[in-house]
Parts: structure tokens; C-alpha cells; sequence
């Protein structure tokens, strides 16, 4: 089951980075989304004993199954990586040019200075030894990566170690079927 997960994520990762590569962008309210996520992972969450919060709204104009696809992601990666008693925060805001923003924050291990620059590459993981529930093949962050390339967006990250990341998603303004 996890190769086949891998293999999917992989092949996505690659049909993703064809040139050609079209998606349908409606608006739709990013809190909707959000929600949704936090719904599904509630499970996970109380098991992991981690709370999880979603903050503010804003409209966002994309794929609503991507922009689901990377939020997932990066609460999943969330959740490995904040210890119980922890807080993720999915939040949202609209931005000044019409574009949005999504970010998950947590207040987790974090991440070394030196590896962020890196964690966005197919494969990679901080250390695998930081990892509290040591699953994963370090394609998460790529997939993300790759979804927001086809927004036309970017996705950043922020951590200091001790103290916990913040992945955020920009998403420019703009509606209809873009091509990247």
C-alpha cells in the first residue's frame, strides 16, 4: 500500500511538471476547504493528542481538490512533527493584489536553518530520527510544491527549531483555466 501511495505521488509530481498541464480555477472560500481537512484529520489529531484550529477566510481561486490535496499534506506533516499537547493552526487571509493566503502553522520540533532551502525536494526529510511517527517518503512537501507551480503561486516555509513551522501557501488572483 505505501509503494503504491509512492508511485502515485511520484507519477502526479511528474504529470505536474509537464508545461502543458491545464487546471480548472474557480473561486471558492478557503475556509470551506480548510474545514474539510481539519474534519478529516480529526482522528488522527485526538490520537496524536495535537488540537487543531482554523482562523480567517478568504476567497481563493484554484483547483478546490489541489488546493485540499496540499493543505492535507502539509497538516499531515504537521501533525508528525508536534508533540502532544501541541496546536495547528490552518489560517487564511486575503491579500491586498486580490490573491490569498494559506498557512499552517504548528508549534512542533521545526527545522534547521540549513535544511529548509531543501524541503521541497522529492525525497528529502530533515532526519528521519525527528520524525514522531516515522512515516513517509519525503514527497509530501514536493507534491505541494508542485500544485502550487500549477496556481501559478509559491509556498514558503518558516521554522526555528524548539519552537515549530509555518508553510504558507500564495495564491495569485485570477479565474478560468490557466496554463503553466
Amino acid at each position: 500500500e505505501r509503494l503504491s501511495r509512492m508511485i502515485d505521488n511520484l507519477l502526479f509530481i511528474a504529470r505536474t511538471d509537464d508545461i502543458d498541464v491545464a487546471i480548472e480555477r474557480v473561486s471558492f472560500a478557503a475556509r470551506r476547504e480548510m474545514d474539510a481537512v481539519k474534519e478529516f484529520y480529526e482522528a488522527v489529531a485526538a490520537e496524536a493528542k495535537v488540537r487543531v484550529v482554523c482562523e480567517g477566510d478568504a476567497p481563493v481561486n484554484g483547483d478546490t481538490m489541489l488546493v485540499r490535496r496540499a493543505v492535507s499534506n502539509l497538516l499531515a506533516n504537521a501533525l508528525k512533527h508536534t508533540i502532544p499537547g501541541g496546536q495547528v493552526t490552518i489560517a487564511a487571509r486575503a491579500l491586498p493584489d486580490g490573491g490569498a493566503e494559506i498557512a499552517v502553522r504548528d508549534n512542533g520540533t521545526g527545522i534547521p536553518q540549513e535544511m529548509l532551502p531543501r524541503v521541497f525536494e522529492r525525497f528529502f526529510q530533515v532526519d528521519k530520527s525527528r520524525d514522531l511517527t516515522a512515516k513517509g517518503a519525503g514527497l509530501g512537501l514536493a507534491i505541494v510544491r508542485s500544485i502550487m507551480r500549477l496556481h501559478g503561486g509559491e509556498a514558503t516555509v518558516q521554522s526555528a527549531l524548539g519552537q515549530g513551522t509555518t508553510v504558507t501557501l500564495r495564491f495569485p488572483a485570477g479565474t478560468g483555466v490557466q496554463k503553466m
